[in-house]
């Protein structure tokens, strides 16, 4: 029942209003089909790949790959060495790891422009002791500032899935692999990777799936230089009130998403997932 009500139902919805336009005057739909608002996906000057919907959906699925490898990267030495060690070492480490998610979300990525904004805590400091004179550009408003904050948001998804899928990993095959002879590269590439798939394609999930469609970390940390495809919607919605067309956008994303998640079921069982 909850399923249906707070997932399906909506879903339901979402899909039959992409077939429907809606007025914007009174805000009611017009129960005729039409395929208008996927046509108005791909309307646009200039070439394919320069139109506002085909750019803002690739653009989405590039940071998203990026912010996924850098989280993977970041996370997985972390993982290894917490699934080697216990007790105090742990509850440490995770606790500095989750204390920023104490606060509120819009904080957080408010945050990072306070810390290496124009005028932030980072160019003030250097400024005032004479290293610079003007800011600097680290934290210049675009695609490197959003996958900081995506990649701070997520990164505790991606650590924890990949400890506990590490956490059941039998270290003394490793060890063996070692004492005859294997390098440890050949170790980490042929034992350490296939028996931890589950929990890589699981953490890989869990941050991929909600960058796509991040709203609240492009909103201040682009400051309009850059359209991801949830900033393209909330746009069109809040504009024009184009419910249609967003329902419409809405259903691409959905319907990739959904091809990524099918093609890592190919390598992992979805009960692998489960017991990752």
């Amino acid at each position: 029942a909850w399923l249906v009500a707070l997932l399906l139902a909506p879903l339901a919805f979402m899909v039959s209003v992409s077939f429907f336009e809606v007025s914007p005057i009174s805000y009611d739909i017009v129960y005729e089909p039409t395929l208008a608002n996927y046509r108005a996906l791909f309307d646009g000057s200039g070439g394919f790949w320069g139109r506002p919907f085909v750019k803002a959906l690739w653009v989405s699925y590039g940071i998203a790959a990026v912010t996924t490898l850098l989280c993977l990267m970041l996370a997985f030495p972390l993982a290894y060495l917490l699934a080697r060690r216990s007790g105090r070492t742990f509850k440490i480490v995770i606790f500095l790891v989750l204390l920023p998610f104490f606060t509120m979300y819009l904080v957080r990525a408010y945050s990072w422009v306070l810390m290496f904004g124009p005028g932030g805590v980072v160019n003030s400091t250097l400024m005032n002791v004479g290293l610079i004179n003007a800011p600097l550009g680290v934290f210049n408003y675009g695609v490197p500032a959003v996958v900081v904050g995506l990649t701070h948001a997520y990164f505790p998804y991606m650590l924890l899935t990949l400890y506990a899928s590490l956490d059941g990993l039998d270290f003394t095959m490793i060890e063996a692999a070692r004492d005859l002879g294997a390098s440890r590269v050949d170790t980490f590439r042929d034992h350490v990777i296939p028996l931890t798939l589950p929990g890589i394609i699981g953490g890989s999930l869990f941050v991929f799936v909600p960058s796509v469609g991040a709203f609240i970390t492009p909103r201040f940390l682009a400051q309009g230089k850059l359209q991801m495809i949830g900033i393209l919607i909330e746009s069109r919605v809040a504009g024009t009130y184009s419910v249609g067309y967003a329902s419409a956008a809405s259903m691409f994303v959905l319907v990739s998403i959904v091809g990524a998640m099918l093609l890592a079921f190919r390598y992992v069982s979805i009960e692998e997932l489960g017991g990752a």
